[in-house]
């Protein structure tokens, strides 16, 4: 009898699977791509490396030495340690062609330099949220995998994650430089135009109304250098 009960719950659940997935005729694919190109209308865009908190107006911009920036990451040492990585990056960034690189003399004993954009640079950079960022790239959705619901518990309602898989079209050359892939090495498989995986979440309202949350068209395209050498550490 119990084995009859199992097998039988066993077909109910896989039956309201079916019907579930069944009704779900919502265009995913089309809609999640419709947000991409929205937010990345030129095509060039997709994915951004953050250089650090430096905006438009502070170029040219001189580096400096903040006390602690060369001792190991904690909560006291947060700002020197952004500071250091600034430098490091500014320094990458210029030995690409993205910023010319001046010495500006000794602070204290230390070296300090000056940057400021080139044409090339200019081409690819991004100063959103007061930070300098350099960006390229479309994503590409290939396809659907699956979609997850659960409850916000933060606001309440269904949050719906909408699981994909793309691939990355129009990254240049630069983006495949070896002291890039080293720093900044979340990107290396996308950057190669192999399938990457997705998630795209949305809302969704009382009447079923999706609206969209979160997603590569979003905050997942950031990434900094020091995210990437605190997951080293």
């Amino acid at each position: 009898m119990q084995n009859r009960i199992s097998i039988k719950s066993l077909i109910i659940i896989m039956l309201s699977s079916l019907l579930l997935t069944g009704c779900d005729t919502y265009p995913y694919k089309e809609k999640i791509q419709e947000s991409n190109d929205y937010n990345n209308p030129t095509g060039y865009k997709a994915k951004c490396m953050m250089v650090g908190r430096v905006t438009q107006s502070m170029y040219p911009y001189t580096t400096f030495y903040m006390q602690g920036q060369d001792l190991p990451y904690s909560s006291e040492t947060q700002k020197a340690n952004f500071n250091r990585l600034k430098n490091d990056s500014l320094h990458l960034f210029a030995g690409i062609g993205f910023f010319t690189e001046e010495y500006a003399g000794e602070v204290d004993g230390r070296a300090t330099y000056r940057y400021d954009l080139t044409d090339l640079g200019r081409k690819y950079v991004d100063w959103s949220f007061g930070n300098t960022n350099f960006c390229f790239g479309r994503v590409v959705v290939d396809k659907i995998n699956r979609t997850k619901d659960t409850i916000n518990g933060v606001g309440g309602g269904t949050v719906r994650d909408v699981y994909f898989t793309y691939h990355l079209e129009n990254v240049p050359d630069w983006v495949k430089d070896p002291q890039i892939y080293k720093r900044f090495r979340y990107f290396k498989e996308q950057v190669n135009g192999e399938p990457f995986p997705g998630i795209h979440s949305y809302k969704v309202s009382s009447n079923g109304k999706l609206t969209t949350m979160t997603g590569e068209s979003g905050r997942s395209r950031w990434a900094s250098d020091f995210n990437e050498e605190i997951k080293e550490e």
